[in-house]
């Protein structure tokens, strides 16, 4: 049973009250907020494939989003994934940005109650993380500064290098569920591609996230944590099985969907990239056997969207 947190916080200034989020006591909820998720919530992660809207970012130079052409017939498929899935929050990788998707939200799918977008997009480059929620959203920490380890073996030689330019495509978020509860969403995509180099770029990805949510564990020992996205890892490969160990920092986390279930390519699956992974805390909230590689339609409709295919879960809310 996690500690009760206060249910109001009084406005000094004003007489008003306001519901108080479980993170901040100095931040609350928006005024005109409704949404209710009821007793469970459902998380999605999805790869949506260069999703770029019609304006060409001047700061970006790559060819798909100068080209900046949107694909209507995707977006329209897009939206119909997204209404069947109801999901209360969506983390997209390889998005434009928070701007581009409120953009598409508002031609495309305006009526889903997606009302908090944000993300921590890259200056100069075109495939972002972004989280769409029908929830308050509180904190976002960035992780693009930092710089992660690169350390490997070529040709027998021993290499270190360390790498800043896509940590951009990870971040942290504070998702305010209600008045007394609320949880941790860590975005990623993760470094794509085979070989050592690519593969010891995120293993340094991965031990600089599961640092992060360690150092939110030592704040606070009953923080709920879901690490969620495209990690570019294959299930019996050793990045996964980095998260699911408790190294390098003591923190492992759960992976509730069968090992055999794939998500790429979204036509005829054959490896598993994807994953909704989550902490111990949660073990006792998330809802057995509702995860899922999420397919409503015939492959080559689910293909048109995306090469990936999204996954979903289910958790029981705490009250």
């Amino acid at each position: 049973m996690k500690r009760a947190l206060p249910l109001l916080l009084l406005l000094m200034t004003s007489g008003l009250v306001a519901q108080q989020n479980p993170f901040n006591a100095a931040a609350v909820f928006p005024k005109k907020h409704q949404f209710d998720t009821g007793d469970t919530l459902r998380i999605m992660t999805y790869n949506v494939e260069h999703l770029v809207d019609h304006f060409d970012d001047p700061y970006v130079n790559n060819r798909i989003e100068n080209a900046a052409q949107i694909d209507t017939a995707k977006l329209r498929l897009l939206a119909e994934v997204l209404r069947l899935a109801a999901a209360d929050v969506v983390v997209f990788q390889e998005a434009e940005s928070a701007n581009a998707v409120e953009a598409l939200r508002d031609s495309f799918f305006a009526d889903l109650g997606y009302s908090y977008i944000s993300d921590a997009r890259s200056r100069d480059w075109y495939q972002n993380v972004v989280i769409l929620s029908k929830l308050p959203l509180g904190k976002i920490s960035a992780y693009g500064n930092v710089h992660t380890p690169v350390v490997f073996e070529e040709e027998g030689e021993a290499k270190y290098q360390s790498q800043n330019y896509i940590n951009t495509r990870m971040w942290t978020c504070e998702l305010l569920v209600n008045e007394n509860y609320g949880l941790y969403l860590s975005g990623a995509h993760l470094k794509a591609g085979g070989g050592n180099r690519n593969r010891a770029m995120r293993l340094g990805q991965i031990d600089y996230l599961k640092t992060e949510m360690a150092r939110i564990l030592s704040a606070e020992p009953q923080a709920d944590l879901i690490l969620l996205g495209d990690l570019n890892s294959f299930r019996d490969g050793p990045e996964i099985a980095r998260l699911l160990s408790s190294e390098p920092v003591g923190l492992a986390f759960n992976d509730p969907l069968a090992p055999e279930l794939n998500t790429h390519p979204a036509d005829k699956p054959s490896r598993r990239l994807d994953y909704i992974l989550y902490n111990a805390n949660l073990s006792n909230q998330v809802w057995e056997g509702s995860t899922q590689v999420f397919k409503p339609f015939e492959a080559i409709k689910m293909r048109a969207v995306s090469d990936h295919l999204p996954v979903i879960m289910d958790l029981i809310i705490e009250r």
